[in-house]
């Protein structure tokens, strides 16, 4: 499996898998189509936005899970983790357990 993927995955948790955004870390990641944001950790708040824009997909914004959305399009996963710095220091952490 995908370990970008399985992050969210596991980070995720069941109770916020049908809302547009989550917390991981310190880190807000909220799906805004065709985009991701990712915003803090505070109090510098370095933001990302990624590009997940596919042919075929109209999304209407905050009217579609996150959660879904990554199991539906895992190809995003890896760049969405590795366009923020803190995330990705996140990710590494959690991948070296």
């Amino acid at each position: 499996m995908n370990p970008h993927f399985r992050f969210f995955e596991e980070c995720i948790k069941p109770v916020f898998r049908k809302d547009t955004n989550t917390t991981i870390d310190d880190t807000l990641i909220a799906l805004a189509y065709p985009s991701i944001i990712l915003i803090g950790p505070a109090p510098y708040f370095n933001d990302a936005v990624v590009d997940v824009a596919k042919a075929g997909i109209d999304i209407e914004p905050d009217k579609y899970s996150l959660y879904c959305f990554l199991v539906e399009n895992p190809e995003f996963c890896q760049k969405v983790v590795e366009a923020h710095e803190a995330l990705h220091e996140f990710f590494k952490a959690w991948q070296a357990k």
